[in-house]
């Protein structure tokens, strides 16, 4: 998901700025319906279990996979344009038993002329999923970036364990009401000028709270990044 974003930002104002540059007049919007795939290939991810400290928390949670469906996505982008480099990632999670669909949205840009971005969306569906894109126009000020490389680094099923162990489930037994689909994002620790470590960050948040917890591990070797 391209990004308009200040120099210096936090990731998460980072990720604000991004909402808002897709909305003002950079940013034309289209949706196309491209292909149904015959099947979903969710990974399930158990947390906790009965007996657990600080409470009995026991689920399947269910994941797509970043990497399993990147190929697909980056023939569209290419087809979209030739130089298209995956710029970053967000791959929503839920309960099995929770209703609602799963999602991926690969995010690319190229340098044109002009400077553009791409946003690939592969979503959920009864009967499998469907694959849909919205593009705009990069702000002048924005770099391209250097590319992410998914099929080198841990999977979003594997990023999702590590990050449970790492905080995500004591917030999932401390927080009843979680806002399902909660999120996992691949992307440079600085993405505004593609700095930094590649990590996955996940995101948690509640119903009943409007502030939100991060947890960031290196996308590489599962370590914790601050």
């Amino acid at each position: 998901m391209s990004r308009a974003l200040l120099e210096g930002a936090t990731a998460e104002e980072q990720r604000v700025a991004d909402a808002l540059r897709r909305a003002n007049r950079w940013a034309r919007f289209r949706v196309i319906f491209l292909v149904t795939l015959a099947l979903v290939s969710a990974a399930s991810v158990l947390l906790g279990g009965a007996g657990g400290e600080g409470g009995a928390v026991s689920m399947n949670l269910r994941v797509l996979s970043v990497k399993e469906h990147y190929p697909r996505a980056l023939a569209v982008a290419r087809e979209w344009s030739s130089d298209a480099i995956l710029i970053d990632a967000e791959v929503l999670f839920r309960p099995t038993e929770s209703p609602g669909e799963l999602r991926i949205a690969y995010g690319f840009h190229s340098a044109g002329p002009p400077a553009k971005w791409l946003n690939v969306y592969l979503k959920e569906r009864e009967t499998g999923l469907v694959v849909e894109t919205s593009e705009g126009e990069l702000p002048p000020n924005q770099p391209i970036g250097d590319p992410v490389e998914p099929l080198q680094l841990l999977d979003s099923s594997e990023a999702l364990a590590i990050i449970l162990e790492d905080g995500g489930e004591r917030y999932l037994r401390e927080h009843s009401l979680p806002r399902w689909p909660l999120s996992l994002h691949l992307e440079y620790s600085q993405i505004f000028r593609s700095e930094g470590p590649v990590i996955w960050r996940g995101i948690f948040s509640e119903r009943t709270s409007p502030s939100n917890e991060y947890i960031r591990v290196d996308a590489r070797t599962g370590e914790p990044v601050e």
